[in-house]
């Protein structure tokens, strides 16, 4: 898998570099540390997957996203991200990007988002039974899960649907286990890729 890195903190992508390099069939083939130098290496060296900072330089993470895909259709761009950007994470899932990861986020569950990213975004052909979830969902929790798809949290999720954070918790917890996901980032890619179908 083909990686390119984009972050204006330099210590940041030398230690995430690092890490991705430890792992056998990662590469990372380029970085960038703005959002304008990023849209020119993407678009020279097509990455199977490039993992966006959202604030940076000259052009941020969402502006270059956009770009990227208006010109690269099937690029697959994973938003890097903090706790408390909930709105900008919308907006880059908006703007193009497949989804995001966590900064600090553990490598093992960085890796599991990275393939479910490149297979869901990048695939237009049906999933083998094998890749292909089927959960039983009821139409709320088919609801709930779009909207995590969309990059919203639980209070957005309880303000839209007028019913309490708690319930949306409950709601969450059924579809992980229906999906067989860990966590949020999984369930919002495996939405936004049979959404894409």
């Amino acid at each position: 898998m083909k990686i390119v890195l984009v972050d204006d903190q330099s210590e940041f992508r030398m230690g995430l570099r690092d890490l991705l390099s430890s792992v056998d069939g990662v590469e990372v083939v380029g970085e960038a540390a703005d959002g304008k130098s990023a849209v020119d290496l993407v678009l020279q060296l097509r990455p199977d997957v490039t993992l966006m900072d959202i604030r940076m330089p000259i052009m941020d993470g969402i502006d270059a996203t956009a770009a990227i895909v208006a010109q690269q259709s099937d690029a697959c761009v994973l938003v890097l991200t903090t706790f408390d950007e909930d709105t900008l994470v919308r907006r880059a899932v908006s703007a193009g990007a497949a989804g995001y990861l966590l900064k600090g986020m553990p490598l093992d569950e960085m890796l599991s988002v990275l393939h479910l990213a490149r297979r869901g975004y990048t695939t237009f052909a049906p999933r083998s039974s094998g890749d292909e979830p089927s959960p039983t969902l009821s139409e709320r929790e088919r609801q709930i899960w779009g909207l995590i798809g969309e990059g919203c949290t639980n209070r957005d999720i309880a303000e839209q649907l007028f019913i309490t954070e708690g319930t949306v918790k409950n709601y969450v917890s059924n579809i992980f286990a229906a999906l067989g996901v860990r966590h949020r980032t999984e369930a919002a890619l495996l939405w936004r890729g049979l959404a894409r179908r």
